[in-house]
């Protein structure tokens, strides 16, 4: 088993006691033994080494610690290490810090005011008030612990994005987590005790992949099956199939002219955008079967095993537009639909029986 030098080690493992022993990452990188095993191994072939070397003493170190190992992994992911060998661990050893910190977590109520008929949320008031009473139950030591996991948690994200992006299996691994996923939706937003990037790590999870995504044109009989990949959300996908569609318009029968869009982060829906469900043996039988713009498009029906859109070509639809969907999350994301084939007239007629 390989292993990571003494003097980074000893670092490692010194105590974790107060402020002036959490590092942050840019002083973690400041320290001579981290910076002599970068850039030792950056540029070489021991990378994957270092991770697992990483792996090997993860268990065995203060989670804040553990976190800043992760950091530097993923640096490391960053040049070329394989972004798969490390990313179970640092996934776990997140969720067991969200579970942990869970009870000092709550969203602040809204106080209605005078005027205002709503009545105070009392399930929300009461879920503040414990969290608020939990943390003031602590002492100064185990006060000071729960800020060092709230850190560490913060530090986690970089590395998770890191790895995540990198290889769709990981991403496959993080949507499969539902405890961390869960604690991730309870707690991003919270403000009894507040993450500053949990709500990167809740967006890289809402990202879609699909091999085979099938479109249907219903108004042509045509359709495809594409490739899509970091998909941020329906509106996105939209954007991207859009152009794809608009490059194929020929092939794809479409009759209208190409949509104009005032820059690369606003567009209008071409087409009503609909799930599978909205046709029924050929037909529209329920135009309100939307694809909701703001989910995720994994969150759609799916048909033989396929996820569906439906790209409606009429007149006879609302103005769906959009802004602000289709930003990158990280430079590797790589949002894009690629053209896989197109569908004969009777494949379209069975995806819409």
């Amino acid at each position: 088993m390989p292993m990571l030098p003494p003097d980074l080690l000893a670092t490692l493992r010194l105590p974790v006691l107060q402020d002036a022993d959490l590092d942050t990452q840019a002083s973690f990188f400041k320290r001579p033994e981290v910076r002599g095993l970068y850039f030792e191994v950056v540029e070489g072939s021991a990378k994957d080494e270092v991770l697992r070397a990483a792996v090997a003493q993860f268990g065995d170190l203060h989670p804040h610690r553990a976190a800043l190992l992760a950091v530097f992994c993923g640096a490391l992911v960053e040049n070329g290490a394989d972004p798969q060998l490390m990313f179970d661990a640092v996934r776990q050893l997140a969720g067991r810090l969200l579970a942990s910190l869970a009870p000092y977590c709550a969203a602040q109520p809204h106080e209605p005011d005078e005027d205002e008929d709503e009545p105070q949320d009392e399930e929300a008031l009461a879920a503040w008030q414990a969290a608020e009473a939990a943390l003031a139950s602590l002492s100064p030591q185990a006060r000071f612990e729960v800020d060092a996991l709230q850190r560490a948690v913060d530090l986690l994200v970089l590395p998770l994005m890191t790895m995540v992006v990198r290889d769709v299996r990981n991403h496959q691994s993080l949507v499969a987590d539902d405890g961390l996923l869960a604690h991730v939706e309870a707690m991003y937003a919270n403000d009894s005790l507040p993450f500053e990037a949990l709500h990167f790590l809740r967006a890289a999870a809402q990202l879609s992949y699909e091999d085979e995504l099938v479109v249907l044109l219903p108004t042509s009989r045509a359709g495809m099956v594409v490739r899509a990949q970091g998909i941020n959300n329906n509106f996105h996908a939209f954007s991207l199939l859009q152009d794809l569609m608009e490059t194929h318009a020929q092939t794809l029968g479409i009759r209208q002219p190409p949509r104009t869009r005032r820059d690369g982060d606003s567009d209008a829906a071409a087409f009503l955008w609909l799930q599978a469900t909205a046709f029924a043996k050929g037909e529209l039988v329920d135009p309100m079967a939307w694809s909701w713009g703001e989910g995720t498009l994994r969150e759609n029906a799916r048909r033989q095993g396929r996820l569906v859109l439906v790209a409606l070509e009429t007149d006879d639809k609302p103005a769906r537009g959009w802004n602000g969907f289709t930003h990158v999350l990280h430079a590797e994301q790589n949002p894009q639909v690629s053209l896989v084939h197109f569908l004969t007239p009777d494949e379209v007629a069975a995806y819409l029986a």
